[in-house]
């Protein structure tokens, strides 16, 4: 019985994706765990890999073509075993993301091209994901570690990367690095050699490239000068989404102030205990909201479809800047782990995306999200909701203010936080007592513990 490979959703916001290399050719036997596809999705470069054994008995989509999300890209099953004519995987898809050219041929099949009678239909592959950064200009078993922009730009200006020495986390190649090595060899030179970052491989010299007339990435523009850039496909993407989402969802928002000085003696506590190292005030944040979230849980919901769509879950997202964006990795149930855990999973998950390494399971689910900005010293500012969810919780600095207690004015700890909600669905009464129970939860930590 044949199993369709199919495109996997890689994210909330993935509704395509490109093909970079196939891991494996027709033929090839099939272990479960086993590497098949990288492909390039809006948020980063993804490989799949097979949760099923089996012979890759035919590859629909050729590398360097694009797929839509549930189109069939592969087909497995038993050594010589037909594909029907009629399967999926067989015919072209009736709404492709781009014109793709002819397949590789395959390996030898069994010329009958109808099933068999009592063959079961075809069976749907549940795709796993790793990440692997991987060279955007050919689909090389080659490893090269460069950011979306950087494989954007040596593309324009057909720039072999592995010519190019990164300069980015980890020896990853970053957008200026491609440009240096333009200038060098449209200059004569090579670029000189950049000492490594730690833990970077050792640095060698820029190799010169010959360009024939590159199409160049920005251009000057306007009567006092200027250039014009192409976006990155993660800023386009992030254009797009923002836009729809301020378009789309009447924003309201709702300001209140927490008193942070017993949050800040608990994590002070914490933090001496090696279970709960690297605690930080956007952990209690991340456990307080599921706290809020658990006693209004209305501020939870969003609109899917024309409806009100009520999540059986409590997910979590945590806004996290990089070099060519925003990504967002998601805690699951939050309501329903520890706060030890939820500092362990938070630091884990934003560790992978700040690496280019999160997971398919990092990147979607995400029922509301939180923005924090408080290690930028911003006392206060509003955000808009991520398309899907229904609020988002903007958080500023703690800022010593005077407070009032027990009857005295005293310096205190005060960290305002403003909840963005779609007001559609979500009023102000709601959103009012969200941020009570959020608040209670802050100025009482001890209902973090729970």
């Amino acid at each position: 019985m044949t199993t369709d490979v199919k495109m996997p959703q890689l994210s909330d916001t993935m509704s395509s994706g490109k093909i970079l290399a196939w891991k494996k050719k027709e033929g090839d036997k099939i272990v479960r765990g086993d590497i098949l596809a990288e492909v390039e999705t809006d948020k980063a470069n993804l490989e799949i890999e097979s949760f099923f054994n089996g012979t890759l008995l035919k590859i629909c989509i050729p590398a360097g073509s694009t797929a839509n999300v549930s189109e069939v890209i592969a087909v497995l099953g038993s050594e010589g075993e037909s594909i029907s004519a009629t399967s999926p995987s067989s015919s072209p898809s009736s709404s492709p993301a781009e014109p793709k050219p002819s397949a590789p041929p395959s390996t030898p099949l069994s010329p009958s091209t109808s099933m068999p009678a009592g063959d079961k239909p075809s069976t749907q592959a549940v795709m796993g994901t790793t990440l692997s950064v991987v060279s955007g200009i050919s689909a090389s078993s080659e490893r090269i570690k460069a950011s979306p922009l950087a494989k954007k730009v040596a593309e324009q200006l057909q720039v072999n990367l592995s010519s190019v020495h990164g300069t980015g986390p980890n020896g990853r190649i970053i957008r200026r690095d491609v440009e240096l090595a333009v200038s060098g060899a449209t200059g004569g030179s090579a670029a000189p050699e950049l000492s490594p970052s730690a833990g970077a491989p050792a640095a060698t010299a820029l190799k010169q490239v010959e360009l024939p007339s590159p199409a160049p990435a920005a251009r000057v523009v306007g009567e006092f000068g200027g250039k014009l850039t192409p976006l990155s496909k993660m800023r386009d993407t992030i254009a797009r989404r923002m836009q729809e989402s301020v378009t789309t969802s009447p924003h309201f928002y709702v300001t209140a102030s927490v008193n942070m000085g017993q949050a800040l003696k608990l994590r002070e506590v914490l933090k001496e205990r090696a279970d709960y190292k690297g605690i930080s005030v956007n952990h209690l944040v991340i456990k307080a909201v599921a706290y809020g979230l658990e006693r209004e849980p209305r501020v939870n919901n969003t609109i899917k479809d024309g409806q009100l769509f009520e999540p059986s879950q409590i997910n979590i997202g945590i806004i996290t800047a990089i070099n060519d964006g925003l990504i967002i990795p998601v805690l699951k149930e939050v309501n329903k782990v520890s706060l030890k855990d939820v500092v362990f999973e938070a630091r884990a998950a934003i560790d992978r995306a700040r690496a280019g390494r999160p997971s398919s399971s990092d990147l979607s689910g995400g029922t509301i999200s939180i923005s924090n900005m408080g290690m930028y010293d911003v006392e206060n500012f509003t955000a808009i909701i991520n398309p899907g969810q229904g609020a988002i919780l903007a958080v500023s600095a703690v800022k010593g203010q005077p407070v009032v207690e027990g009857g005295q004015i005293v310096v205190g700890s005060v960290m305002k936080v403003t909840v963005s909600v779609d007001h559609r669905i979500i009023d102000g009464v709601m959103a009012s007592t969200f941020l009570k129970h959020f608040k209670d939860a802050l100025e009482m930590p001890a209902l973090l513990m729970a």
